[in-house]
């Protein structure tokens, strides 16, 4: 359980700090960020990796430190699914992070989070 939580935390850290090196090694080659609206575009979106990546270098997603609260955390043989919630000075997010242990490594998979303004 600790390799996944240092997994799930590696992609909040690289979100945080904008870290796009870790990002492209934490994510999994099909990650997804999979969320309802996007700022004020209502709708399903479904980000893959390379664009997810592309929002957090250009600043439109991350770069704010958040803290992190686990609320469950289970792992099913290769897959770990974790519900998170994450909050920053100025947003609340309510995260599940699904991970997936390949050649001996975990990595997130996808994460499906529901935000909020404070």
């Amino acid at each position: 359980m600790e390799q996944i939580k240092q997994a799930i935390q590696q992609f909040i850290k690289g979100g945080d700090n904008s870290d796009t090196a870790l990002l492209q090694e934490i994510l999994h080659e099909n990650y997804q960020n999979i969320q309802d609206g996007f700022f004020d575009k209502p709708g399903i979106f479904i980000i893959p990796k390379q664009e997810y990546i592309g929002l957090v270098r250009d600043k439109i997603f991350g770069g704010k430190p958040r803290q992190i609260t686990y609320h469950s955390l289970e792992q099913k043989n290769n897959i770990a699914y974790a519900q998170v919630s994450l909050e920053s000075s100025t947003l609340r997010f309510s995260s599940l992070i699904t991970c997936v242990n390949e050649n001996g490594k975990w990595q997130v998979i996808t994460n499906i989070p529901s935000i909020e303004t404070k």
